[in-house]
């Protein structure tokens, strides 16, 4: 298929009626895309395989979902994130090992520039971390990376409650200010789904 949007939507209103020609075609278009996604990912190729074909297998069954201005990238990365979460949260039994994976996919798939990395962020992310002062940085460590409430934190630490949220008060402003609105922000969301 080409880089066509009359194209794209012809076929995908083709698709939404069930016309398995225009399946392929968009299958053919998108496949290497997704692929590429998931074999960053994922451990192993049987593993990507399996997501790859579900992924499709599920946009064809949501096809009447599908808004034909808005084409079928969007549904099926999103049908992709769900899938390869979803393999994160089943697969992994530690805790820590289990979050830490589910961050680094949903964090993979929210990045809508091409030039970040996931490497490129987690660097940024670790750095303007380490720039906290160190008891400040050791709670913001325990409340959003360990699960632990300010109450545990504050025993831990033998502070007061209060203590312990003027330091993650002032830890997240300084961060929102190192990492720049949209890194802060989407570590705030991932921490947040992940808490």
């Amino acid at each position: 298929m080409k880089n066509d949007e009359n194209d794209e939507f012809k076929l995908v209103s083709l698709l939404i009626k069930g016309d398995k020609t225009a399946f392929s075609k968009l299958y053919e278009h998108y496949s290497p895309t997704l692929l590429h996604k998931l074999n960053r990912l994922l451990p192993d190729e049987e593993h990507v395989l399996e997501i790859h074909q579900i992924a499709f297998v599920r946009l064809w069954d949501m096809r009447a979902k599908i808004i034909p201005e808005k084409g079928v990238w969007s549904l099926l990365h999103t049908i992709a994130r769900n899938l390869t979460i979803d393999y994160f949260r089943q697969s992994a039994t530690d805790e820590a090992v289990r979050k830490a994976l589910l961050t680094q996919a949903t964090l993979y798939y929210e990045l809508d520039e091409a030039n970040d990395t996931l490497e490129q962020l987690s660097d940024e992310l670790s750095k303007a971390i380490e720039k906290l002062p160190p008891k400040r940085r050791e709670i913001f460590l325990l409340c959003k990376f360990q699960g632990k409430s300010y109450e545990e934190a504050a025993k831990i630490h033998e502070v007061s409650v209060g203590t312990v949220k003027d330091h993650m008060a002032k830890a997240m402003r300084f961060l929102k200010q190192e990492l720049g609105t949209k890194l802060f922000m989407l570590l705030m969301t991932l921490l947040g789904l992940l808490n």
